[in-house]
């Protein structure tokens, strides 16, 4: 099936998860559920901008160089959060900064400009009403929106929400997303040292990226290529996303499409015109949907950025449409065979406000080593009709390690 084709597909499945309370400590990287707007103004008082004196603006008129005015100083001092007191003509009152103003001051005198005496404090000049003062609703307005439904929380914006006094937030329900990788040479690592296995770094590499991607990982751990022991393992999964990786060939000992069917799954594709990740699946069944990988992480992780991350974004809900991709250009040129999608790897450079991608076709002492993965973090994908792309030309590539904190970036764009 064609790659976009695919990517549609699998979203159409998706249908947006319920909504669960949860504590502001715990809402780091959620997805807002519902409207967020000020159920009063903030600051609901005026408050003062800096540490000095509150006074009546009007005291002031009459102050000039030649002809001070005195102000009697009260006693004590308004600190934030103390109710505040009466002001009174003729009188002014030390205030910190946060403090809210005594009821009928419009004027906070900073210490720095402030000339108090044993007399009192003593003013030269008028002073503007509101001077500073932070006035109330300045920082947001009553009934004024906060956060959008699908926004994600990142720490600015969850102190936006602790700004309107909520301890709890009505937030998406994160996905949950059984991993579970099949092979008879696979091992957990520390398990065994024998040379004919492969530690498993498969649900590690895919349990890690649904985490930053805004999901919760079920690890199943590993399974061997036994179709009973793959389809027990499947059915125990209570999850949103089950992904499996391996078994996806047409060997003998690939058996995923033997147990979607022992499963009465749907199968709604089961090969891609992507390279690398050809070899991959998607299912629906019992109120889940399947997706199944190359047992290859490099390839699984192609797959993984193109189809089962943008189905954990819809599962959420967030606001943020389409993928996210970086301009960069290409420091040495990219050929390929037409007829497919090509995910082509390699390493991303900032250099001030440019891009570069050197990519892993160029350097072929890199090519499939795993060490690789150190540096190359990206991968520009090239649509069917791509064969060359020259050095110097500007292209568009992806990151799969992008936080879904970072997606606030793209959402706040109207993206």
């Amino acid at each position: 099936m064609d790659l976009k084709e695919a990517k549609k597909t699998a979203l159409d499945l998706v249908k947006r998860l319920d909504w669960e309370l949860v504590g502001l400590g715990s809402a780091l990287g959620r997805v807002v559920a519902e409207p967020i707007s000020a159920d009063r103004d903030i600051p609901g008082n005026p408050r003062s901008k800096w540490d000095g004196f509150a006074l009546i603006s009007m005291d002031s008129e009459s102050a000039a160089p030649g002809k001070p005015v005195i102000l009697e100083i009260a006693q004590g001092e308004t600190v934030a959060g103390k109710k505040p007191e009466k002001a009174s003509s003729g009188r002014c009152f030390r205030i910190m900064t946060g403090g809210v103003l005594p009821v009928g001051a419009d004027v906070v005198i900073p210490y720095e400009e402030a000339t108090p005496s044993d007399k009192g404090l003593v003013l030269t000049g008028p002073f503007r009403p509101g001077s500073g003062v932070i006035a109330p609703g300045s920082e947001a307005r009553q009934d004024e929106l906060l956060l959008e439904e699908g926004d994600v929380l990142t720490p600015t914006r969850l102190a936006l929400a602790a700004a309107t006094g909520r301890q709890v937030l009505r937030l998406t329900r994160r996905p949950r997303v059984a991993i579970l990788a099949t092979g008879d040479e696979l091992r957990e690592s520390g398990r065994s040292d024998e040379t004919a296995s492969t530690f498993c770094n498969n649900t590690h590499l895919f349990a890690n990226l649904v985490r930053v991607g805004g999901g919760e990982p079920i690890e199943l751990g590993v399974a061997p290529d036994d179709p009973v022991v793959i389809c027990s393992r499947l059915e125990e999964a209570e999850a949103d996303l089950v992904i499996t990786t391996g078994g996806m060939g047409k060997g003998s000992r690939d058996f995923i499409s033997e147990v979607w069917k022992r499963l009465g799954l749907r199968t709604h594709f089961d090969r891609l015109n992507l390279i690398p990740g050809k070899a991959s699946a998607l299912a629906t069944g019992n109120g889940r949907i399947f997706l199944g990988f190359p047992g290859n992480p490099r390839a699984g992780r192609i797959v993984y950025e193109e189809i089962a991350a943008p189905v954990i974004r819809r599962f959420l809900g967030l606001r943020a449409r389409g993928d996210f991709t970086l301009d960069a250009r290409t420091l040495a040129p990219i050929r390929k065979k037409e007829g497919f999608y090509q995910a082509v790897e390699g390493v991303v450079e900032m250099r001030g406000w440019c891009c570069s991608f050197a990519p892993n076709q160029s350097a072929a002492e890199h090519r499939n080593k795993i060490s690789f993965l150190r540096s190359g973090l990206a991968y520009a994908l090239l649509a069917p009709h791509d064969t060359y792309v020259a050095k110097g030309n500007r292209i568009q590539i992806k990151v799969p390690d992008f936080a879904i904190v970072n997606w606030a970036i793209l959402d706040s764009q109207g993206s």
